[in-house]
């Protein structure tokens, strides 16, 4: 998800940046290019999604999964099951891209279009 589309969102839940920012315990210099690295930190992630009422998987992009539901009614009706799942499966996929990219960094290294560390 990106800074605007994030932003929509809040204002759709009445938030206002400033708000918005300090509710997930950030401020606007850091959430905006956090979100653009794809650098923020999980537990951020987590509180968005509870102050928007989306799921994780909502906020990266991929589709719920069946019956996943609302991700604050899931939490306000102690059914975290199905957000825990989906935070473990998104966590197993970062942990699978940075595999990936360190086997990149390392190609890129012994081809000669990387300097080494």
């Amino acid at each position: 998800m990106n800074y605007r589309e994030l932003m929509v969102l809040a204002k759709q839940k009445e938030f206002t940046v400033g708000g918005f920012c300090e509710a997930i315990g950030m401020t606007r210099q850091g959430l905006e290019p956090s979100l653009e690295r794809h650098t923020i930190a999980m537990n951020k992630i987590e509180r968005i999604c509870q102050l928007l009422s989306i799921t994780p998987n909502y906020f990266f992009g991929l589709p719920d999964q069946a019956g996943g539901g609302n991700y604050a009614a899931n939490i306000s009706g102690g059914n975290t099951q199905n957000s825990t799942e989906s935070i473990k499966a998104l966590k197993d996929q970062l942990k699978e891209k940075d595999k990936q990219i360190n086997r990149l960094i390392s190609l890129l290294e012994k081809s000669g279009f990387a300097k080494s560390k």
